[in-house]
């Protein structure tokens, strides 16, 4: 059995993805929506319909002990109706609110004119891609105005309240959950901090990190080979997936593709997270 794992960030109705899904021909799949699981729910219903095994999964933004480095943290097969899970999910929703109220506001003092019903109507979490959608006279692509306005260089000196590295691993541990990195060394070259790779997975090691994202969408043979590398030293869980927003999103894989150079070095990864789900034997996945 030849199977994929994937993420998305919440640009699908859950229901579509999953049927995109089995069009595919994918037997299992991974949604990790950014902060929050509220997909999930309709997700597994789908997916019972389509004879799919559904693996929970979130991507959680955190940061490290290296100020100014955001992280994203996936968590994979934990109890999505833990407590413990959605009081930190909630209080996720609120942050990113707080955010896009004052991100808003000052993109209207530079002459921005925001569509806040379409803020307002967001199902789950607010993203800087639904601020970007709501712009109403921008003058230029999405692409173009989320890096120039709401990227790390952007003139707003605007932040958002994350959560540290540390309590998110624990808490997907304390959910049943395990916790992996996703694209860490595409997180460093974005910032220009290449150097801190040994540093900052070393770090995250120490928190308790079950492992790391191997191949990530658009990686490079040469990225692949680094984590590759990694995971096998450290003996860590090895993932990886299409970071799939959507079928029209720019500079994004389509969903269950990515660039993998080396996946037949690659472990079962599903059967690492889970023996079995819902009763359906998971195996030989690759993400």
């Amino acid at each position: 059995m030849h199977t994929h794992t994937c993420y998305s960030d919440g640009d699908l109705n859950p229901a579509e993805l999953v049927k995109l899904a089995k069009n595919k021909g994918m037997k299992i799949l991974s949604i990790t929506d950014h902060d929050t699981v509220d997909g999930l729910c309709e997700a597994r219903w789908e997916c019972g319909k389509q004879n799919i095994t559904l693996i929970p999964g979130i991507e959680f933004t955190t940061e490290t002990e290296y100020s100014g480095i955001e992280v994203h943290i996936l968590g994979y097969n934990f109890d999505p109706e833990d407590s413990r899970l959605l009081r930190m999910t909630d209080h996720a929703k609120q942050n990113a609110k707080d955010y896009c109220m004052k991100v808003c506001s000052e993109l209207e003092s530079h002459d921005m004119e925001i569509d806040y019903s379409l803020l307002d109507n967001v199902k789950g979490i607010i993203t800087k891609h639904d601020i970007t959608l709501s712009v109403m006279n921008k003058e230029m692509s999405n692409y173009d105005f989320h890096n120039i306005w709401l990227s790390e260089d952007s003139p707003l000196n605007i932040t958002m309240e994350i959560f540290p590295a540390k309590k998110v691993i624990r808490t997907i541990h304390e959910t049943g959950g395990k916790a992996v990195c996703a694209h860490i060394l595409r997180t460093l070259e974005q910032s220009n901090r290449q150097p801190l790779f040994p540093y900052m997975t070393e770090s995250l090691i120490r928190c308790g990190l079950d492992g790391f994202e191997v191949f990530y969408a658009n990686s490079s043979k040469e990225q692949v080979q680094k984590m590759y590398e990694l995971c096998s030293a450290q003996r860590l869980i090895m993932t990886g997936g299409s970071d799939f927003h959507g079928t029209n999103r720019t500079g994004r894989c389509q969903l269950g593709e990515y660039n993998s150079y080396t996946s037949t070095l690659f472990r079962d990864i599903s059967g690492i997270l889970c023996k079995s789900y819902n009763n359906y034997p998971v195996e030989n996945a690759i993400a």
